[in-house]
């Protein structure tokens, strides 16, 4: 029984079955045996076909009979009686496309190396290797993803696509200029160059530390820290508010804003001349000096107690409320008219408050004095008759009793002649013009004014 196979080659089925059938049409006592046989070649010239693979066999095998058809372009078949040694008639068939893998470049076949390896130089379906057929050719190309888009993981030229080819890759890199320079606005890891990567972009940043910190010397924006950008450069500024306004609490020099700083602070200081002295016109935390505020404004005020008292040592316009004992003393005349004006001078000194005591006179119209704290003590115990002795201002002050009252000297031992000396003890009561005196003798003077003058 006779199957057709698809592969085999013949034009058709259907001619061979046309051939097989011509010679089983013969004169039925001549076909004790038959054998048929067709053959298809290339050519349109007469090649000879052998008998091969058909056997058709009759009841009586004593006589053999050869028949060999040739097939024509026009698909008609000659069919040939030869006698028992040969007998050959050649067919011929064109126009069929031949088999891919047979080893044979045929037809429309561009290549056929007889194999089924998508990755040589010829494909499976006998085409020709390209970029872009969807099959990597070993040795040739390193990826082959079968499509023209540039921006996936495979080029167009079936290149691996890398940083630096000058491609952006979709989802893997932000930009791609295919240079290895790295301070143009795509760095050599194909990511778009910003401020704080640490690499300094050309012509558009001034620093770039790798930080966005804003407290060094190259701060966020990337552009050198300086004073009024808005930040504070830590060990450098107090402060950074980012104007140049001198008058709020930040300084155009990136320093916060103190009295004493030369520059008056709006809406906190009244002054400000830059100066720490509390005598002239701008005093204390930057307030314009005026009598009561405690500091003695030098050329203006004589005196400033800071309080509202008016009748102790200063009075509420500044000036001195001195309280002052004077009194003339003749040459060869005892001083006792003038001990009770001094009993009385002493009991009305009112101390806390004093800073200055003098001893002056005729004689000497500047004479000494004591001033500060011990000044206060002094006039306290003059008042009181305590018994004292005090170094102030160079010398050493002295209080107690001298014959029938109290004396205050500035010289030396208390009762004691002393030339020159600074001795007032007007109650001495001894009948002797020993009261004292001023840059002189204190015993048997000349005659001159003493003053004893706490303030």
């Amino acid at each position: 029984m006779f199957v057709c196979r698809p592969s085999f080659r013949f034009a058709s089925c259907a001619v061979f079955s046309a051939l097989l059938f011509t010679a089983c049409s013969g004169d039925d006592s001549a076909t004790s045996g038959f054998t048929a046989s067709a053959t298809t070649t290339e050519t349109s010239t007469g090649s000879t076909g052998s008998t091969t693979g058909m056997t058709a066999t009759g009841e009586d095998s004593t006589s053999t009979t050869t028949a060999t058809a040739t097939a024509t372009t026009d698909m008609t078949t000659t069919v040939g009686e030869t006698d028992a040694t040969t007998s050959t008639t050649t067919s011929t068939t064109t126009g069929v496309d031949p088999l891919c893998g047979d080893g044979v470049v045929n037809g429309d076949e561009e290549c056929d190396d007889g194999n089924e390896v998508d990755t040589d130089a010829c494909t499976s379906i006998c085409l020709n290797a390209v970029c872009g057929d969807g099959s990597v050719q070993e040795g040739v190309e390193a990826c082959d993803d079968g499509n023209d888009d540039d921006t996936d993981a495979c080029l167009s030229t079936c290149e691996m696509a890398t940083c630096g080819d000058a491609i952006v890759q979709a989802g893997v890199e932000e930009c791609d200029d295919g240079n290895d320079d790295d301070t143009d606005s795509c760095t050599n890891t194909c990511i778009n160059a910003i401020c704080g990567d640490g690499l300094l972009q050309e012509g558009v940043e001034e620093c770039d530390d790798g930080n966005m910190d804003d407290t060094d010397e190259c701060p966020g924006s990337c552009v050198p820290a300086v004073c009024g950008d808005g930040f504070v450069q830590e060990g450098v500024d107090e402060c950074d508010d980012g104007n140049m306004v001198d008058t709020d609490e930040c300084l155009n020099g990136c320093t916060l804003a103190a009295c004493g700083d030369g520059v008056v602070q709006e809406g906190v200081e009244d002054c400000d001349d830059g100066n720490m002295d509390d005598t002239d016109e701008c005093v204390g935390e930057c307030v314009v000096a005026v009598c009561g505020d405690g500091f003695v404004q030098e050329g203006v005020e004589a005196c400033d107690d800071g309080n509202d008292i008016d009748d102790d040592q200063c009075s509420n316009q500044c000036e001195n409320n001195a309280q002052s004992f004077s009194a003339m003393f003749n040459a060869g005349q005892d001083g006792e008219a003038h001990c009770p004006t001094w009993n009385s001078y002493r009991m009305g000194l009112n101390p806390g408050a004093f800073t200055k005591i003098t001893l002056r006179g005729s004689n000497d119209l500047t004479g000494v004095s004591c001033t500060g704290a011990s000044a206060d003590t002094i006039c306290a115990n003059l008042k009181s008759g305590t018994a004292t002795s005090i170094a102030c201002d160079g010398r050493t002050w002295r209080i107690g009793n001298c014959g029938s009252g109290i004396e205050i000297n500035a010289n030396g031992g208390l009762c004691s002649c002393t030339n020159p000396g600074y001795t007032v003890r007007p109650c001495i009561n001894n009948n002797n013009p020993n009261w004292g005196g001023m840059n002189s003798a204190t015993c048997n003077g000349p005659s001159q004014t003493l003053e004893v003058i706490c303030e």
